[in-house]
């Protein structure tokens, strides 16, 4: 029989403490929310029913020190609670109307999420080490924060993010790893390596797969283009798509084969036909019109109660979500996905099929994504032709002898995404600070007590930088402040550290107070650097490039802090809300989630129908014809004062930049401005809720006078 494989990969950046809205540590409440627990939920559900659900569940180490962390257990808790009262407030407003069925969903959901978090002592990792114990799962690893592999200036680098992972990965699931998701699904082999910028030693390295069959890891995944040639698969731009067939030259066999490299790892590659049947821009599943629409919320309360409707619906055209209608779509959906696994076992009888995905697809960005996912299993314990097992089974066996070659899953199939003319200086401040690293070891390892605390300080610091995160929401635009300013303070806290120990001066105050901001890996062990090749000089080059670029850095910094940390107050939103003109809907673009998928978002020209709120008027045509002198007229700085509009939330230097340009310069002037203008005039490319930075400026323009 043809083996089945299907890969989850979760991953979120370290936000703990970092933030809460719109890129801190509300994205990780929105994961557990809408990804993790409903897994668990459907783990238990056919377990229950005695269905076999052999996953592969990849859960990278720094999102496990999160998941088990007690400030993040708290902080979800009340998150919940806070959804709980605008799903409960929707109830009541929406009972009469269209939106009822959704209103009714959003309540039984968020008290399902409360009670089973409850139930499991907030214990998630715990509820997927029992189900790796019981046999039912395969938890696999990662790099310690999803460092970038093969662009690590050393091989002590990346042998201290593989090493510290699968460390975590021991305390957390108390098993020796053996799977490991390679970041990115980027590999180098072994051979000589040049660095791209300054700050690293050129010279031969240690192949990915030699380091981690070193660390104890079996087997890993590649994308297919690594074993059979041509390209990566296009960009996946769900969740708009419809289900057809798919126009794509057909895998060759090398791609439905296990593979052995020379170090004895074990590879399997993505089945390109599943992976695009699924999340594809053209015919991914979670474009169905059926699908609850993850772009359109609630104007007052944030939820989400439209559905897709159709591929190409404005924001405003898209029709209320029945909850029903979905939940059976994606049982449909599921037995079409069971038919082309099968059609591809009939043609490869003998092969492996292995679908991977990135885990927070399912539930974050396709709401169905969990009940699909439970009813592809169990229509593949019915299948005659296609047995699902984990990837520790599939690997078993018969190998193919394989030499792979450089590249990744993004975009061209290399490193283009995380290495590029806008990630330059991120590089240069990694390789001087993994060569600091190495000689702090060198020079102070064998010290104790402060010293000891602040290497292991200095080691979780240069974990944090290292994350491929921040290059990656660089290059596509999703959070292009956030990521710089987090890596320059991981960067800059490096520096303090280091020069605490070149001065022989450990403040242990100020340690105590970034070992709590920083707190991952309480195993960390600098040890794991001792091997590497030290810089020349024990100067502190972190700080020197830091200070260098200081002028060019700090320019947006206090304008762009004052923006983070807080969540948009939803009471002072509701109040704003009931004034006499109707609110129109919130627009949201991509998130901060991780992974390779980039997502497209529609905006109507104009607000949303009357359905959005009970009691409003549909817009006349009067109206819509009058919408645009409404918006504010462009003004010199001459004559006009300006207000510094970056005291909204959530409007930092950058958006206050496109707003002047437009000749918005006041609270009362951004106070006039429709959503959708809005969005025009600062071109979005992160989630934001532009109704709440309207709702403050009216508020703002009223102080004022």
């Amino acid at each position: 029989m043809t083996r089945f494989v299907l890969v989850l990969h979760s991953h979120l950046p370290y936000v703990r403490a970092h933030g809460m809205w719109p890129f801190g540590e509300e994205t990780l409440y929105e994961a557990i929310a809408e990804v993790y627990l409903p897994l668990a939920r459907l783990l238990e559900r056919l377990e229950a029913d005695r269905v076999p659900a052999p996953m592969t569940i990849g859960i990278t180490p720094i999102l496990s020190e999160q998941l088990a962390d007690a400030k993040v257990k708290e902080g979800f808790l009340k998150y919940c609670e806070d959804r709980l009262m605008r799903a409960e407030d929707d109830l009541a407003r929406y009972q009469a109307t269209d939106l009822a069925a959704s209103a009714a969903h959003q309540v039984s959901h968020w008290q399902e999420t409360y009670s089973h978090y409850q139930r499991l002592g907030g214990d998630v990792v715990g509820f997927f080490a029992r189900a790796q114990e019981k046999g039912q799962i395969e938890v696999i690893t990662s790099s310690a924060t999803h460092g970038y592999s093969p662009l690590l200036g050393s091989d002590a680098a990346l042998w201290g993010q593989i090493k510290t992972g699968t460390d975590a990965y021991r305390r957390h699931y108390r098993r020796e790893a053996t799977g490991y998701w390679m970041p990115e699904m980027a590999y180098r082999p072994k051979g000589y390596w040049e660095p791209p910028v300054d700050g690293a030693r050129p010279g031969m390295r240690a192949g990915v797969d030699e380091l981690l069959y070193k660390a104890g890891i079996r087997y890993t995944f590649v994308d297919a283009h690594l074993v059979q040639g041509g390209q990566s698969l296009p960009p996946q731009l769900g969740p708009y798509g419809q289900v057809e067939s798919i126009q794509l030259a057909e895998s060759s066999e090398a791609v439905y084969q296990v593979h052995e490299l020379e170090s004895g790892l074990r590879v399997m590659a993505r089945n390109q036909e599943t992976a695009l049947q699924v999340w594809s821009a053209d015919y991914g599943y979670p474009g169905d019109g059926a699908y609850r629409e993850f772009h359109r919320k609630d104007p007052i309360s944030g939820l989400r109660h439209h559905r897709v409707t159709h591929r190409k619906a404005g924001l405003g055209d898209k029709q209320p979500y029945y909850p029903e209608e979905a939940f059976n779509r994606a049982k449909e959906h599921a037995r079409h996905f069971v038919s082309v696994v099968e059609g591809l076992a009939q043609k490869h009888p003998d092969g492996v099929i292995c679908a991977a995905y990135d885990a927070e697809l399912f539930g974050h960005w396709w709401y169905e994504g969990p009940a699909w996912l439970e009813a592809v299993f169990r229509e593949l314990a019915q299948s005659k032709s296609v047995k699902a097992m984990t990837a520790r089974e599939a690997v078993r066996g018969k190998a193919v002898r394989t030499a792979l070659p450089e590249g990744s899953w993004g975009r061209g199939g290399h490193h283009d995404v995380w290495l590029n003319r806008e990630t330059l200086d991120f590089w240069r401040l990694v390789y001087r600070a993994e060569g600091q690293m190495i000689a702090a070891v060198q020079r102070f390892g064998r010290d104790q007590n402060g010293k000891r605390r602040a290497l292991r300080q200095l080691m979780r610091e240069l974990l944090l930088l290292e994350s491929s995160d921040w290059p990656f929401l660089i290059d596509t635009g999703q959070a292009v402040e956030y990521a710089r300013e987090r890596y320059e303070d991981h960067a800059a806290r490096f520096a303090e550290i280091y020069q605490m120990l070149s001065d022989d001066r450990i403040d242990l105050g100020r340690l105590s107070e970034l070992e709590a901001l920083d707190n991952p890996f309480p195993e960390a062990d600098p040890s794991l650097y001792a091997t590497g090749e030290p810089e020349t000089s024990a100067k502190n080059l972190v700080a020197e490039l830091l200070e260098a670029t200081q002028p060019a850095r700090m320019a947006h910094r206090d304008a762009y802090k004052a923006t983070q940390g807080k969540l948009p107050d939803y009471q002072s939103l509701r109040a704003a809300t009931t004034e006499e003109e109707p609110p129109p809907v919130v627009y949201e673009a991509e998130g901060l989630e991780g992974g390779s998928d980039e997502k497209k978002m529609t905006q109507p020209a104009e607000a949303a129908p009357s359905s959005v709120s009970s009691g409003a008027k549909p817009a006349t045509k009067a109206a819509k014809a009058k919408a645009p002198a409404s918006r504010a007229k462009a003004v010199s700085p001459e004559t006009e004062a300006r207000d510094p509009l970056v005291e909204i939330k959530g409007i930092g230097p950058t958006y206050q930049k496109r707003l002047y340009e437009a000749g918005v310069f006041t609270f009362a002037q951004l106070a006039k401005l429709k959503p959708a203008r809005l969005l025009e005039i600062v071109q979005a490319r992160v989630r934001v809720d532009v109704e709440s930075w309207i709702a403050e400026a009216k508020a703002l323009a009223r102080k004022k006078k």
